[in-house]
């Protein structure tokens, strides 16, 4: 086995010197908290052991089993609270993508004034969570929102209705979240719309390819490695989602709008 120089011996320990406050930061902010919560998930912590929660008694997977029981109210919620996410999720994912798709072609042709509209596209996105996710509770409200007023004005409908609360709250929550999320797709799309190579276009329409073959055999193609990422990324934030469900329902969404991050228990909030 080759020894290592004492230079060699000190290059590798400024390497390790310098990843050190990284490697502690992802100890304390990601795994240790992480061993914690597992400990925790096999203890039976509540109320009256929280106090001295490290001899809190082990039930082993009783926690996950009790929590993932139809048959009870807490099973009944976090199932329901899991459907609601995958549901807001798929909604929001796939509108997010369509419609950013839609634009990156768009705002990746030649027309006056581009440059303008790649950076207006950008403002729902770049948006405070806390401002945007106001004003959409804003037109969403029942008597004084915008939505409303309106489809009143309109003769769409005779009496105001309800869109934060039951069933309508997941929805409103859904389209204010693809309002806020699509220009980010469009963003990552533009890019990579912008490195496919024009020869191939040229080429397919020598060969008499319609706009439609194009698309479908050149340009979603060369944006699958993109589109995977994009999509991932959004799976990732979209079953974390919290700052629009808080923000626009309150602490208590309801059943009908619950998700994992704002779900409740008799407990109390976590």
């Amino acid at each position: 086995m080759k020894r290592l120089s004492g230079w060699s011996r000190r290059k590798h320990a400024t390497a390790y010197w310098m990843i050190l406050p990284a490697v502690v930061a992802m100890l304390l902010v990601h795994y240790i908290p992480m061993l914690w919560g597992f400990y925790i998930s096999a203890h039976d912590v509540n109320i009256f052991t929280m106090v001295n929660w490290i001899n809190a008694p082990f039930v082993g997977f009783r926690n996950f089993i009790d929590g993932l029981n139809p048959a009870t109210t807490t099973g009944a919620r976090a199932l329901r609270s899991l459907v609601n996410i995958t549901v807001y999720s798929i909604v929001a994912i796939g509108a997010g993508y369509v419609i950013g798709l839609a634009v990156a072609i768009l705002l990746n042709q030649n027309f006056r004034g581009r440059t303008l509209m790649r950076g207006l596209i950008l403002l729902p996105y770049i948006t405070p969570d806390s401002v945007a996710y106001n004003v959409w509770k804003f037109i969403f409200q029942s008597r004084i929102g915008l939505l409303n007023r309106y489809l009143i004005q309109w003769n769409l409908v005779s009496e105001p209705p309800i869109w934060l609360i039951g069933p309508p709250a997941l929805w409103s929550v859904t389209i204010a979240s693809i309002w806020k999320g699509w220009p980010f797709a469009a963003l990552i799309l533009l890019a990579a719309l912008q490195k496919i190579p024009q020869e191939l276009y040229e080429a397919a329409r020598v060969d008499g390819a319609t706009a439609w073959q194009q698309f479908t055999m050149i340009t979603m193609p060369q944006l699958r490695t993109v589109s995977v990422m994009q999509i991932l990324m959004s799976i990732l934030w979209n079953f974390n989602a919290f700052n629009q469900f808080y923000i626009m329902l309150g602490r208590d969404p309801g059943i009908a709008a619950e998700v994992p991050s704002t779900l409740h228990t008799q407990g109390g909030f976590y």
